[in-house]
């Protein structure tokens, strides 16, 4: 258990992989000593699909690990459908920054 809190499973082999390119980006981005790469399960008027954020804190439910040096935190679901994903820069100048890459994916947002 992490001394985070209660609800939190610790991990060892992390269900998702951040790329090199994915995770220097990242860490330029927010302050991974507080902060936590949040990915969860969103249902919605646009229908269903994967969040992917930074959070300033930690959730108090879900699945902790950490991928490229980043720590990562996945709701139930995503942990469950999301074995073997991958977080790569999105080369789209269009797109959201990162891209979630996984057959059980094909709606993911970054903010």
């Amino acid at each position: 258990m992490s001394p985070h809190s209660e609800g939190l499973t610790e991990i060892k082999a992390a269900p998702l992989t951040i790329t090199r390119e994915a995770a220097e980006r990242l860490s330029a981005e927010a302050d991974f000593t507080r902060s936590v790469l949040l990915v969860r399960h969103l249902l919605g008027c646009g229908g269903s699909g994967f969040r992917v954020s930074i959070e300033a804190e930690a959730p108090d439910e879900g699945h902790r690990f950490e991928s490229g040096g980043i720590p990562v935190v996945m709701d139930d679901y995503a942990f469950a459908t999301l074995q073997g994903a991958i977080l790569t820069l999105d080369p789209d100048p269009a797109g959201e920054g990162y891209r979630l890459e996984h057959p059980n994916a094909p709606i993911a947002a970054f903010c």
